[in-house]
Parts: C-alpha cells; structure tokens; sequence
C-alpha cells in the first residue's frame, strides 16, 4: 500500500459503508433508466447511443462503489485498492466524452461552416485517440506504482499520471470552446435546430454539464499536480468529504440532469448526418422535391394518349 494520500482515502468501515450503499442504489437506478430509455428509443428506430453511453458510466460507477466496498472490508487488499483507483480515475472520461459530442452537435446546429469543417472533424478525432492513451497510460503507471519501491520509476509514473489527467482536463476545455463558439459568434444565416426543444434551454443543459466536467477535471487536476503529501497528514482535498461531493456528486448530477431533462430526445440528430442541412433534415426535403420535380417533368414529356 502507497503512504502517499490520496483523494477519497481509504475507505473505512463505519463511514464508507454506509455512502456506498446509497450510491450503489443511485447509481443503478439512474443505469436503469438510462437503459430503458435506450431500448425504448430503439424499438421506435430513435436511435441515441448517448443514453448507452451513460448506463456504462453508471455502470462503471457501480464497479467503482463495489471495489470501494471491498476495499473497506480488505484494508490490506492491494490488488482490490488498485482496481478501486483505476474505476475512480477512469469512469468519468465517459461523460466527459458525452458532453463533447453534444457540444459539438450545438456548435454544427448554430455555426455549421465551422462545425462541420474537416479539420474540426480530423482534430477531435485526434483528441479521441489521444484520450484512449490518456487511459492507457494512467491503468498502467497506476499498476506500476503499486508494484516497484523504485524511486526514478515512481517518480515517472507519477509524472506520467499528471500528464494524462491534465490532458483529460483540456479534453473539457474543448467543449467549453465549442460551446463559448457556438454563442458568441454572429449568427450564421445557415443555423438550424436539432432535436426538441429550444436552443436555449439546451445551451443551459449543455453549460451546466460542461461546467460540472470541467470542476472534476480541473479538481482531479490539481490534486494530481499538487505536492504529495504522507497518509497520515492529508490535505482537505483529500478528504472523503471532497471525494464524494466533488466527485462524486457531481458526477450524479450530470446523470440524473441528462435523464430528466430527456437530452435523448432534446440532442438528437436524425442517422447519417454527414453535412450541414442533415440535422433539420432540409437536405432530405430538399431531395424530396427535386425527385417531385423529375416526375412533373416526366409526365410532362410522356404523350398522355398515345393510342
């Protein structure tokens, strides 16, 4: 076990128990919900992969509840409290996934020259990859650091860990951008809508999940970059009170708004959106007419008695 502390602590008996029981409850109800109205959507042809999406962050969070659970009952367990840091660490970055795509949807719908650039496109998928070895490395140096009293390596390792979780932070970052983007440009004669509902009243879905992702990764971010300091003296920010309530309750706020405010409804685009027009579907009505157009034409042309 490291002496170094850490956000959240270990997890004891008579005070982490208890929150984990309510968590664990929290967190598969709203891993149901968001699953029942995945499969709902689904049997109508309302496709929103979004809402799978976040039934395997609560899921992951459940894993993250369990081996909190655990570990509480097996203080000494180190492969169980590495397991625990690893759930902790990496269950976020699917909502910090989800939240990029809908800032990205806002940005097509209002600004789509910008949106829809190639370049854009070609960045975020950069920025995807980038994020996959951000969890890559963090898994690994978190194994490693566990396993080796080196001190050159741990000091790598921990080096390493601060990298990918300050690129976890500027992966926010971005959504802020696109959002900021999307309202402070002039307005494009070419916007469109997505979905139901206002634009505005998905501006404030989009703000508040945006901010909230961006408090836990700049909170996880600074945590990790500050000086590390012994088990037995932590910080406040390493405090079970900072865990669950920057953490993790911020985390189910993002949930439960994304789930009562129907954003599987409210951010989606209809299937195969490749250019601007697909989102209100102008493109498809656009394509509507000119084969109306043809048939006029068709029958125009054709002798109507020909015998």
């Amino acid at each position: 076990m490291p002496n170094i502390a850490g956000v959240g602590g270990r997890p004891t008996v008579g005070t982490d128990i208890p929150v984990l029981a309510v968590l664990l409850l929290v967190y598969l109800a709203g891993a149901a919900a968001h699953m029942t109205i995945f499969q709902t959507n689904r049997r109508k042809g309302h496709k929103f992969p979004m809402s799978l999406a976040m039934f395997g962050f609560c899921m992951a969070r459940v894993a993250t509840c369990v081996l909190r659970l655990v570990w509480a009952t097996r203080p000494t367990n180190v492969r169980v409290a590495i397991a625990a840091q690893i759930f902790t660490n990496v269950g976020v970055l699917i909502a910090y996934i989800v939240v990029l795509i809908l800032a990205r949807r806002v940005l097509r719908a209002l600004q789509p020259r910008l949106g829809w650039n190639k370049l854009l496109a070609e960045t975020v998928t950069v920025m995807y990859i980038l994020l996959f070895c951000a969890i890559v490395l963090v898994i690994t140096f978190t194994i490693l650091s566990f396993y080796t009293l080196n001190k050159h390596l741990r000091s790598v390792a921990l080096w390493i860990q601060r990298g990918s979780i300050l690129y976890m932070l500027i992966f926010n970052v971005i959504s802020l951008v696109m959002q900021l983007l999307s309202l402070l440009l002039p307005s494009s004669p070419e916007r469109e809508n997505l979905g139901g509902g206002s634009m505005r009243s998905k501006q404030m879905i989009l703000g508040v999940a945006v901010f909230f992702c961006l408090f836990i990764a700049g909170f996880r971010a600074g945590t990790t970059w500050a000086a590390q300091r012994p088990a037995s003296h932590p910080a406040w920010y390493d405090s079970k009170a900072a865990f669950y309530v920057i953490d993790i309750s911020f985390e189910i706020i993002i949930i439960y708004m994304l789930l009562i405010t129907r954003f599987d409804k409210r951010f989606w685009v209809p299937n195969g959106s490749k250019k601007p027009g697909d989102y209100s579907g102008i493109n498809d009505r656009g394509s509507i007419k000119v084969r109306a157009l043809g048939d006029q034409e068709a029958e125009m042309v054709t002798p109507k008695q020909s015998i």
